[in-house]
């Protein structure tokens, strides 16, 4: 299964969820270019004690038999999550797995079940064992302390098997 974010239509199903849920002043938006790819830019804030920006959407088909996850995308050299949500765990709850990115380059980054960590603000936590067939929703994240603008631009995630 491939999610290509060149699809205006799946870029408009982005939900966006800043700090300011929690009184934060961060900000943040996902945009469409031009039928290539989808862009997830802001500013986070550590104001109010805030701290994070994230982008979540619905995944359309389950991908039963895969055994990594590859995304491909171009950095502003800041650290992301990549946040997968499963229908066993409780809302805010997400398997999280931290990525870097190079500033002004596009990289893929690979990811096996074993990567993530379920998490619930910042903390790990204890939950069933991830399996990707179980996946419902996915995300990215900006947090730890990165105060300032950020911009990582979305080509694709593909789940596939190795075997």
């Amino acid at each position: 299964m491939e999610i290509q974010f060149d699809n205006p239509n799946h870029v408009k199903e982005g939900r966006i969820s800043n700090d300011t849920v929690m009184g934060g002043l961060s900000a943040s938006q996902l945009d469409s270019q031009q039928g290539q790819n989808a862009v997830f830019s802001g500013n986070v804030s550590l104001d109010n004690n805030g701290g994070f920006a994230s982008i979540e959407f619905q995944l359309r088909q389950t991908a039963p038999y895969s055994d990594r996850i590859t995304l491909r995308v171009f950095g502003d050299g800041k650290r992301y999550q990549l946040r997968l949500k499963t229908a066993k765990l409780s809302f805010g709850e997400a398997y999280a797995a931290d990525f870097d990115t190079q500033a002004g380059q596009w990289s893929e980054h690979t990811f096996t079940v074993t990567d993530f960590q379920p998490r619930f603000r910042g903390r790990n936590i204890s939950a069933p064992a991830l399996k990707f067939a179980d996946i419902s929703r996915i995300g990215l994240l900006i947090a730890a302390k990165q105060q300032g603008p950020f911009s990582i631009t979305l080509d694709t995630l593909v789940f596939d098997s190795h075997i």
